[in-house]
């Protein structure tokens, strides 16, 4: 009896330094371990995040290759560089508000899905937390691929895309699995090799640029409708940072001014999207009037074009892709981590998987989904995250209206009752405003497989699915949420 209670203290000795040890680990390493708990005031006091870090973070997260994809797709649909430069500057100038407003709300202590409880209601937001995760592995799949694919381009197809994939989302989720701290850390530089990227390859590329137009319209209704869907694509790409740009502000002392948050926010998300997406819609319309360009584009889309213009500086021009290739780095980071925050709103027993593990999750999930896509079906993936796009639009229409109509300001707000279900409302008015949003996105959207019938009112199909989404889920809450809370009396 004596030796199996001493075997038994060995074996709990044992457990407990092994525990230790983990613990001494982590810390050194200054490994996040926390999950979507409210960060209180009290506990902002050490270990804070400062309020530039709002800026550099996503300057990185934006000076992406996947930027300049985006900024490219205005060619490829008819329009001149000055077409697009407009809509890239216009879009980004109002579409940019919306991720810089969301962001503030991370100075209440907790991350952007866990706060859409509040408007969506504890169980209604389980739908912010299913499109959230699928938006971010998608978005997390493609970003990987524009990097990838530039990869493939240097090696001349000798690394396969699938391969860049899995080097991209490796090292994005040793970040994401060490946490917030690191993240801040090397955000804080990271974001200027590839603004070197891109300045160099303006300076090289430049003389091959052209204003003239990539194909002739047949009407002024075919322009417009070429515009509205090049517009639709360049907000997609802003307001997809706005179910997650409250997650990394929740470190802030809580005196941290909201204006301070907004702006920084904005100028980090205004200024890269707005520089690259332009060199994007250059780089394409040096393939209006050049065969070897043209031929680039065909075989290696954008990383083509950024080859041929980093041409001419030789062995740099090769140093400076690899560059390129690695800002999809930042660009995933967002994604990666905060898909394990994501996942810790389906319930109590969410909260007790380690964040670790999540982001393990999201990861391999990402890597599948990502080579499947590089190799398979790309070009349905992208049209599956244009559809899921419009939900960004119900979420923040949502939360805006809760906010501003119904909850007045941020005194309106039991911040202690983010996680008791209790004293939350159920969500119906949310449910029901989701499906009339997704209504308006029917009739609205434009896809390679699917034209809306007031979509196709417009020249050859115009997407204005994403006002048509806001104007029908907006509408719908503000009386379903009145007769909610007059039922419910929450």
């Amino acid at each position: 009896m004596d030796q199996i209670s001493d075997s038994h203290y060995k074996s709990s000795a044992s457990i407990e330094a092994d525990e230790k040890t983990n613990s001494a680990w982590i810390q050194a390493l200054s490994i996040e371990r926390g999950g979507i708990e409210r960060v209180t005031p009290d506990q902002r006091q050490e270990n804070v995040t400062h309020f530039w870090n709002a800026c550099t973070f996503w300057l990185s997260a934006n000076m992406a290759v996947a930027t300049l994809t985006t900024g490219a797709l205005g060619g490829p649909m008819g329009l001149k560089f000055w077409d697009s430069f407009i809509v890239i500057l216009v879009v980004n100038l109002v579409s940019d508000l919306l991720p810089a407003w969301t962001a503030a709300f991370g100075l209440t202590g907790l991350r952007m899905t866990t706060f859409s409880r509040y408007s969506f209601g504890y169980w209604g937001n389980l739908l912010v937390v299913v499109f959230s995760m699928v938006a971010t592995t998608g978005w997390n799949a493609i970003n990987s691929i524009s990097g990838a694919a530039v990869l493939n381009a240097l090696s001349d197809g000798r690394c396969p895309t699938w391969a860049g994939v899995i080097i991209i989302c490796t090292v994005v989720w040793i970040f994401c699995v060490l946490g917030i701290n690191w993240i801040h850390k090397i955000d804080t530089f990271i974001w200027i090799p590839p603004l070197i990227v891109w300045c160099v390859t303006a300076g090289t590329g430049a003389s091959h640029f052209s204003s003239a137009e990539p194909k002739e319209f047949k009407s002024s209704e075919d322009r417009a409708a070429a515009i509205l869907s090049f517009m639709a694509i360049i907000f997609s790409f802003s307001v997809s940072w706005v179910n997650c740009a409250a997650d990394y502000n929740v470190r802030m002392p809580i005196n941290t001014s909201r204006a301070r948050i907004f702006g920084a926010t904005y100028v980090g998300i205004f200024i890269p999207s707005v520089l690259v997406q332009t060199l994007g819609a250059a780089l394409f319309s040096a393939t209006v009037h050049n065969p070897e360009w043209k031929a680039a584009y065909a075989s290696a889309g954008v990383g083509g074009l950024l080859k041929m213009a980093l041409e001419p500086a030789g062995g740099f021009g090769k140093f400076l892709m690899v560059l390129a290739a690695l800002s999809s780095i930042p660009n995933n980071i967002p994604n990666n981590y905060s898909f394990a925050l994501h996942a810790q709103n389906f319930g109590p027993w969410a909260l007790r998987v380690p964040r670790i593990a999540l982001v393990t999750f999201g990861f391999v999930v990402s890597l599948v989904v990502g080579c499947c896509a590089a190799q398979y079906f790309k070009d349905t993936l992208q049209t599956f995250l244009s559809v899921i796009g419009y939900w960004t639009v119900i979420h923040i229409v949502i939360v805006a209206e809760e906010h501003l109509v119904f909850r007045r300001g941020w005194q309106g707000y039991d911040l202690d009752a983010w996680d008791d279900p209790a004293k939350m409302h159920f969500g119906w008015s949310a449910i029901g405003a989701f499906a009339a949003g997704f209504v308006g996105a029917a009739l609205g959207m434009k896809v390679a497989w699917y034209v809306g019938p007031i979509a196709g009112l417009i020249g050859s199909g115009a997407n204005v699915g994403h006002e048509l989404t806001g104007a029908f889920s907006g509408i719908a809450f503000l009386g379903l949420r009145w007769a909610e809370r007059r039922v419910c009396g929450m």
